[in-house]
Parts: structure tokens; sequence; C-alpha cells
């Protein structure tokens, strides 16, 4: 059954912070914010958890678009313990694996989802879906952020709107795009790049490359609007198929995805080439874009920019007016702020990456925070210059500053102590690079 200290509700209204000491079972009187939710129930966040600020964030951020949130309360101190974002979605297909466990297709969304025969609640929560399913209803489905394991579903309060749905037009309808050169597709990449969320805040209207779990044809919609307005007339580019992609912005290393889409552009000498920042940090081919996926036998299929979402069986959704586009950035913009300040922290995640060559060490530094790292056995004999350099995406500002100093440990042998200072409101990665200017 499910856990019976969870609400998933809206949210009413936060209070202002406050002392606490009386609501918190007799601990020290702290600072915290009141959750008051539509349904009666409330909770509390505790400001000396460094997640409740982002929390907060996120409950006010959702009260705002009247939309419904997944709280876990401590029963004995009302302590609000766990804030997701429940997906509005229909359901799909529901697939048997040979695990024992089921494939949930969620509709809209690109990723897998997975119901665990692990799971206590497994045979309740799979007959929740099948009804859904059978019924065409509107829920609500919430999930581990990071396995997309479902742990819970419920009716939607607010169903969703229905969309305009067009018959398929023929792919030849997509039009013929004016070429540009190579340098103006390296500047539009760079230009939608530069909208790239900061992990831990995500402010309107960053979009939240940083989270490639879900949300593609949002990112995708809003990337071809830059493009026009920048001059550029795009298509899109959609792929079918059971993808798995690489990433240093999943806490797992990897993506699945059903399908995904991209814009894409004529560019002179090279043809078709596919803008996505969630895999690529320059435009690449399409059979590049593909081939990173992972399944040689996945379709692809192209389309005019003006196509929200394409399904797999070929209706046409639009959003003219980007409603929805907002409203999918805001989703995955609400879930990476929550990633970032759960245990696995911001992007990218250190067990993805690869050492480069003169990277002494990776380190994380907490929002507005001083710390200090160091370095010993360097030859005296040697000059070694350090550089801070932060692999947390942050546009728009500074994030770190640093300075070196320098231990002379024994006759031959030197230590440096590096401190770092995070000038932002993010947690930040960085690396420690070195280089040797002389022996």
């Amino acid at each position: 059954m499910a856990k019976p200290n969870v609400i998933v509700d809206g949210v009413k209204g936060l209070s202002s912070p406050t002392e606490a000491a009386t609501v918190l079972a007799g601990k020290p009187s702290v600072k915290v914010i009141e959750v008051n939710f539509d349904g009666g129930g409330s909770g509390y966040l505790e400001l000396k958890d460094r997640r409740s600020v982002v929390w907060a964030d996120v409950l006010d951020n959702m009260r705002h678009l009247k939309q419904s949130v997944y709280a876990e309360i401590d029963p004995q101190t009302g302590v609000i313990t766990e804030v997701l974002v429940p997906l509005s979605v229909k359901v799909g297909i529901i697939t048997p694996l040979d695990n024992a466990d089921v494939e949930v297709e969620l509709i809209v969304s690109q990723a897998k989802h997975y119901l665990r025969r692990s799971n206590p609640d497994f045979q309740k929560l799979l007959d929740s879906l099948k009804k859904a399913k059978d019924e065409n209803e509107d829920v609500l489905v919430t999930e581990d952020p990071n396995t997309h394991d479902i742990i819970d579903i419920r009716p939607n309060p607010n169903p969703i709107v229905p969309a305009e749905v067009i018959a398929p037009k023929p792919v030849s309808e997509a039009p013929k795009l004016v070429p540009i050169s190579p340098q103006k597709a390296q500047e539009i990449f760079n230009l939608v790049k530069s909208k790239t969320c900061c992990p831990a805040s995500a402010k309107t209207p960053c979009i939240p490359f940083l989270y490639p779990d879900d949300g593609c044809w949002g990112r995708a919609h809003e990337m071809c609007r830059l493009l026009i307005k920048a001059g550029v007339q795009p298509n899109k580019v959609w792929i079918y198929g059971s993808l798995k992609a690489q990433t240093t912005n999943n806490p797992n290393c990897i993506v699945n995805w059903g399908w995904h889409v991209a814009p894409t552009v004529h560019v002179s000498g090279s043809g078709i080439l596919v803008i996505d920042p969630s895999l690529f940090n320059s435009p690449v081919t399409e059979a590049t874009w593909k081939g990173v996926q992972g399944d040689p036998s996945a379709v692809m299929v192209p389309t005019h920019a003006s196509v929200f979402y394409r399904s797999f069986g070929g209706s046409f959704v639009y959003d003219a007016d980007y409603t929805q586009t907002n409203k999918v950035l805001n989703t995955y913009r609400n879930q990476l702020k929550l990633r970032s300040v759960s245990p696995s922290g911001p992007p990218p995640y250190i067990k993805c990456l690869t050492k480069p060559v003169g990277v002494q060490w990776f380190g994380t530094i907490g929002p507005n925070s001083t710390g200090c790292w160091y370095t010993w056995g360097w030859p005296a004999a040697w000059h070694v210059f350090w550089t801070i350099m932060p692999i947390t995406h942050c546009p728009g500002e500074p994030q770190l500053t640093w300075t070196v100093e320098v231990e002379r440990a024994n006759e031959t042998q030197c230590t440096y102590w590096i401190t770092v200072k995070n000038l932002t409101d993010d947690p930040v990665r960085f690396e420690g690079r070195y280089d040797i200017l002389s022996r």
C-alpha cells in the first residue's frame, strides 16, 4: 500500500521563515517554513537542511502553476523529508520483462519507466496502471528520480487539457532548408547551449539540458523558437527505438529512452546536422546522433519544426503559443533542481568522468562555501601552476575563485594547499588542474 506519510496534493501556501521549537517535537529552536497543502495537510521545511531552500523554491513554483507535488513527511515531527515532482501523464503500453519487472510507457515521456517486482505495492500499482490505461485516465505518476522506478500513482485532480492532434503529413512536406555556413551552425549551437540551466537554481527561461532523462520535446521546441528568432529555419528529427545514451549528467551515467527529438539545420558542405546540447558540444551528423543512442535498428523521421510532439504511430501535436513547451520545461527544471540537492548532487557526476591529463582531482563545493584541498609529494624544484576549473555548467556569472599556498615539507618536496571559494548559490563540481612549467 502507499506510504502513510506521503501527501500528493497541490500547494496552498508557504509561510515566511519562522522560529519553531514546539512544532518540531521539542527540538531546539530552528527556522522553518510551513507548507500547507490544498487538502488540509501540512509539513515543515527545516532551513538548516540545505535541500529545504531548493524544495521551497520548487513547491512555490508548483503552487503558482497549480501542479500537484509529492511530499514525504515525518509523522513524529511533521518535517518534510522528501519532495518529488509527479508526472501528469496517461498510461501507454505495459510490457512484462524477463526478470518479472514491468516496463511502462507514459504519455508524454521519452524516458523508460519501470515497476519493480520488488516493490511491496507491486500488484496494487500494476492494477492502477492497467486501469488508467484501459480507461484512458489522466494520472499522477511519481518515480525514483534516478532509476525511474514507479513508486506512486494517483488520479490527476487537474486532468490534462486535450492538445490539438493532427493526422500525419507526408515527410516530403518538411520544408527544404536553406543552407547555412559551418560557422553559423556553431554560432546557433552556442546560442541555444548558452541557455543551459544552473542545476540547483534553474531559473526561467533556461533550458534543462543537464537533465537528459526526459523532456526532449520541450527542449527541442524551445530551441527551434530560438533558432527561428535568430533567422535560421530548422526542422526536427525524431528517433524511435530501444535507446541508451551514455551521459555524465545522470548519476547512473546512462539514460534509457523510447524516443528522442532534436532540431536539425542544413549546413553547407556537411548536409543535415543535428543541434542537441543534451548529447554533444557541437552540431553533428544524423548518423553520429543516431550512433550514440545505442540502437542501430532505431527509426528516424524528419518533420516540420512546428511539430511539438510526434507519437510513435505518427500523429502530430502542435504548440504554436508555446504553452505546453513552457510546462514541459518547467517540469524538468524542477526535476533538475531536486536532483541537484539530492544525495547524488549536481551534474556532472564524477564516477561518469574520465580524468583528463593534467587534472589532479575532481572536487565538489557547496553553495557560498569555502573549502581547502591539499596535494603533497611534489618536487620542490618544479614550477607548478594550479587552476580550478568549474565543470558544473552555470552560464552568466563567475562561479569559483581560489588561492594557492605552499608548504616546504622536507628537503626535496612540497605540499600545495588550495583554497576554493564558491561565489554562487549552487553547488559546483570542479577540476583541480596543474601544469608543470619547468622541472
